[in-house]
């Protein structure tokens, strides 16, 4: 199939790697985006290239905690009711997920797509002479108590352990020493010592733009109406106009659900909410992100102040900020650091989740013409090159990195 024009759908994260990826295997690229890049989800992640998320939260363990956490007001997860309808189809899979088999398989995938992520982040790094908004000084999270710790020692971090994850276990003084300026909140935690963190994604977004940009490809902000494949091409309607390409790559975040819906392809993903807010923290600072695990809830270290981001709310993606989210974070980060702390900005956005915690890259077996990179839940920005590695390689018909098979939109079928 020769294709000489390609349309990426999305100028996040994703849709942007994707574009450089293809703008450098040689060919004509074009984004559209009914927003400047980066403005979407991309805009509001805590800016870790998070190296050490290997296991799906797809698990009976999780699933069993589930009930109450949605109804305790203080939980790290929430749901707006009107939103539960939309949530069946995922809930049913979901449930699929949870079991051993099928964990053990999602296990397996997140790693093969992590073994890639350090390169193929570092090589559009590289390219877009980015590497001055990196820093690469670790991640700590944290365990309030001492009995939550020792689980989660002998459990999910003893799994990341085997997944091939750097990770070395701190005590409370030793936490300490890495980041003096924290409270006595925690019992202490544990150290990645490879990871690294962004100051500023929205400013990693546009230098991959700029890129881009002078280096011939076209940006159009515009909204897609309809997507329509035939044999020979692939029509995309805007408000407007349509656009021709030889092959289009589908990575609009949440907004893929619908415009796959038009094409007959079933994703039972769902819009999980996201706050942050940006803090000032006066004299407090720290070196690099700190997470406290049992309120999921992250500390960045950025620019523009301290990015507080965290919570899972199942909502409409459109739906108002809920200020109960945004309360209940800032009570943790008062926790972590101390009460003086003032807000000055905040954000909400959709992450696109699946219910395997796994995302949807690759070919659409119905419209061969049409890729996609889509649903990478929490981890946007960590598998944002490996999937436009991957997607260019499919368009050019080469043998892929990473087996797709696991990663397939018809495996929801």
């Amino acid at each position: 199939m020769e294709s000489k024009h390609i349309g990426i759908l999305g100028a996040g994260i994703v849709g942007l790697s994707t574009a450089l990826y293809l703008q450098k295997a040689g060919y004509k690229v074009t984004l559209i985006d009914k927003e400047a890049p980066g403005m979407g989800a991309s805009f509001g992640n805590a800016g870790l290239f998070a190296d050490y998320a290997r296991l799906p939260f797809a698990k009976f363990a999780m699933m069993r905690k589930m009930p109450g956490m949605l109804l305790d007001k203080t939980s790290p997860l929430s749901m707006q009711g009107s939103y539960l309808p939309s949530l069946i189809p995922y809930g049913l899979k979901f449930v699929k997920a949870c079991f051993p088999t099928k964990y053990v398989q999602g296990k397996a995938a997140l790693k093969s797509l992590q073994e890639h992520t350090r390169l193929t982040n570092q090589e559009l790094l590289d390219l877009t002479d980015a590497q001055g908004l990196i820093r690469s000084e670790g991640c700590l999270g944290l365990f309030a108590t001492e009995d939550g710790f020792a689980t989660a020692q002998s459990g999910d971090l003893q799994e990341r352990r085997e997944q091939g994850v750097n990770l070395k276990f701190l005590n409370a003084r030793q936490v300490h020493d890495l980041e003096p300026d924290l409270a006595d909140f925690h019992a202490g935690g544990v150290f990645y010592p490879d990871t690294r963190f962004t100051i500023s994604p929205i400013e990693l977004s546009r230098r991959y733009a700029l890129y881009f940009t002078n280096n011939g490809g076209k940006i159009l902000q515009d909204e897609v109406q309809t997507v329509l494949p035939n044999d020979n091409e692939v029509l995309v309607n805007l408000s407007d106009s349509t656009a021709k390409f030889d092959q289009v790559v589908i990575c609009t975040g949440f907004a893929s659900k619908e415009i796959l819906a038009t094409l007959g392809v079933k994703v039972p993903m769902v819009s999980e909410r996201g706050y942050h807010l940006t803090l000032d923290t006066g004299a407090k600072s720290l070196s690099r992100p700190v997470g406290w695990l049992d309120k999921a809830v992250f500390l960045t270290p950025m620019e523009d102040g301290m990015r507080l981001a965290g919570t899972a709310e199942f909502a409409f993606a459109d739906a108002p900020p809920n200020p109960q989210c945004a309360d209940e974070m800032l009570k943790h980060a008062k926790v972590m650091l101390g009460n003086n702390l003032s807000i000055k900005s905040s954000w909400v956005g959709s992450r696109p989740s699946t219910p395997d915690s796994l995302p949807v890259i690759g070919a659409l077996e119905q419209h061969p013409r049409v890729k996609v990179g889509f649903g990478h839940g929490h981890l946007g920005l960590t598998f944002a090159a490996i999937t436009g590695k991957l997607i260019t390689e499919s368009i050019q018909g080469q043998a892929s990195t990473v087996d797709l098979k696991p990663f397939a939109a018809a495996r929801f079928n």
